[in-house]
C-alpha cells in the first residue's frame, strides 16, 4: 500500500517539479552508490535552506496582510509589528523537503520507511505549530499551555517509541522503571518546550540554539545510519538557517508557533538519542558518539534548560508564578550591558559549541564525575547576570546623586 501512495505522490510530483527532481536524483545517486553518502547530507540542508527562501517572503506578506503580527509593547524591543508565522512557515518547508527527498530514497535505496514514527513526530509538531499559533493570536493560559505540552509529550513517547528509561550510570542510576520513565520523559518534554519558548526574546537566540541542537542530532542518526530520523532534523537544520536571515532583519518572527515546536523536534531529538544510546545492541554495532551521551545532550541544551530552571527558582522565590514574565532572563543581562541583539546571540552560540565540544572531549571520565564538571562550567556564564545587575546599581546610584 505504502508503494502505491509513493508511487502516485511521485507521479504527481514530477508533472510539476521535474527539474527539481532530475536535480535530485543526479546529485543524491551521481556517485553511483546503494547507500546514501555525504552529499546527502549537504543536499538535504541546502533544498530546505533554498526553498524556505521561497516561501518565506510569501508568509510575510499573507501575515501582514492579514495582520498575523506581534505589535511592540513596553516589554520587548521591536519598535513596528512584525509577523509571527515563523514557526508555521518552518514547518511547511521541512514538510515538503523531506517529502521530497525521501520519494527519491525510498525508490533508491530500498529503504523500511517507520511511517508510524515519521507520522507521530509530523502530527505533534504540525499540533504544537497551530497551538502556538492560538496562543500568538489568543494569549492561551500558562495552565492550558501545559496540559496542551504534556498531551504532545504522550503523544510523542507513544507513537515513536522514544523516552528517557536509563540514565547510564548518572548518580547510580540505571534503568527507570516504566511508570518513571514516562513522568520524567514528560516533565523534561515540558521543561524544554518551554525553554525554547522562554529563550525567544532577542533576534535570532532560539532559532540559534535549535539550529545548533538539530545540526549535531542530524549528524549523529546520518553517522548511525538513522535516515529517517537525520533527514528530519537536517531538513530542520536547513530550514532554520533560512529563517534566521530575515529574524535578524526583523522582517519575521517564530512567535510561539515556532519556538514551542521547535521545543518539540529538540525534544524528540534527545529522547530518540538517549534511546537509541541505551540499546545495547546497537552501541555494540560499530555505532558513534554514544559515550555519556546524556551529559553530552545536556551540555547541548545547557543555556535554555539552565536558564529556564533559574528564572523559574527565581520567580517562585520571591512569590510569584513561574510563568510569570519579566526580563531576568540572560539574554535580558546582556542587553543591559548594550550588547546588540545579533551580539548576545553569538556569544551564547559560541558558549552552546565550546561547552558541548568540551563535553563531548571529556566523555571517557566517569558518568557522575563528566556531569559535576559540565555542570560547573555550563554555570560559569551566568555570572553575567551579577554583573549585569553591579552596573545597573552603580548606574542607578550615579543617575541618583547627579538629580
Amino acid at each position: 500500500m505504502s508503494q502505491i501512495i509513493i508511487f502516485i505522490v511521485r507521479s504527481l510530483l514530477k508533472d510539476y517539479f521535474n527539474p527539481l527532481l532530475s536535480l535530485i536524483d543526479y546529485s543524491i545517486f551521481k556517485l553511483e552508490t546503494t547507500t546514501p553518502s555525504l552529499f546527502l547530507y549537504v543536499f538535504v540542508i541546502s533544498l530546505a535552506f533554498v526553498v524556505s527562501q521561497l516561501l518565506i517572503p510569501q508568509s510575510i506578506r499573507f501575515a501582514n496582510r492579514f495582520q498575523l503580527v506581534d505589535h511592540p509593547n513596553f516589554r520587548k524591543t521591536h519598535l513596528k509589528s512584525t509577523p509571527i508565522l515563523g514557526g508555521v512557515s518552518i514547518f511547511f518547508v521541512v514538510v515538503f523537503s523531506f517529502v521530497t527527498t525521501m520519494l527519491f530514497l525510498y525508490n533508491q535505496l530500498e529503504i523500511d520507511l517507520n511511517f508510524k514514527l515519521i507520522f507521530g513526530l509530523f502530527s505533534a509538531v504540525a499540533l504544537m505549530v497551530f497551538f502556538g499559533l492560538k496562543d500568538d493570536i489568543l494569549q492561551a493560559k500558562p495552565t492550558e499551555k501545559v496540559l496542551f505540552q504534556i498531551i504532545i509529550a504522550f503523544f510523542i513517547i507513544v507513537s515513536c517509541e522514544v523516552r528517557i528509561s536509563n540514565f547510564g550510570g548518572l548518580f547510580e542510576i540505571y534503568e527507570l522503571t516504566t511508570f518513571y520513565s514516562y513522568v520524567f520523559s514528560i516533565f523534561v518534554f515540558v521543561i524544554l518546550v518551554n525553554s525554547f519558548n522562554l529563550i525567544d526574546g532577542i533576534d535570532g537566540l532560539s532559532a540559534s540554539i535549535g539550529l545548533i541542537s538539530t545540526l549535531s542530532f542530524g549528524t549523529f542518526f546520518f553517522f548511525n545510519d538513522l535516515l529517517v530520523q537525520a533527514l528530519v532534523m537536517l531538513c530542520y537544520s536547513g530550514a532554520l538557517a533560512s529563517f534566521l536571515i530575515f529574524n535578524f532583519k526583523k522582517k519575521l518572527f517564530l512567535g510561539d508557533n515556532g519556538s514551542m515546536s521547535l521545543g518539540v523536534v529538540v525534544s524528540f531529538g534527545v529522547f530518540s538519542v538517549l534511546t537509541l544510546t541505551n540499546d545495547a545492541s546497537f552501541v555494540n554495532e560499530s555505532s558513534f558518539f554514544t559515550k555519556n551521551s546524556i551529559i553530552v545532550i545536556l551540555a547541548l541544551i545547557s543555556f535554555p534548560l539552565l536558564d529556564t530552571i533559574r528564572v523559574f527558582f527565581v520567580r517562585m522565590f520571591k512569590g510569584h508564578s513561574p510563568f510569570k514574565p519579566d526580563r531576568n532572563h540572560l539574554h535580558h543581562h546582556l542587553a543591559r550591558l548594550n550588547f546588540s541583539h545579533f551580539t548576545c546571540t553569538l556569544f551564547i552560540v559560541a558558549y552552546t559549541i565550546l561547552i558541548t565540544f568540551m563535553a563531548v572531549y571529556l566523555s571517557a571520565l566517569d558518568i557522575t564525575k563528566h556531569f559535576f564538571i559540565m555542570l560547573f562550567f555550563s554555570c560559569i556564564i551566568y555570572l553575567i547576570s551579577i554583573i549585569s545587575k553591579s552596573v545597573n546599581s552603580k548606574t542607578t546610584f550615579h543617575e541618583n546623586i547627579n538629580t
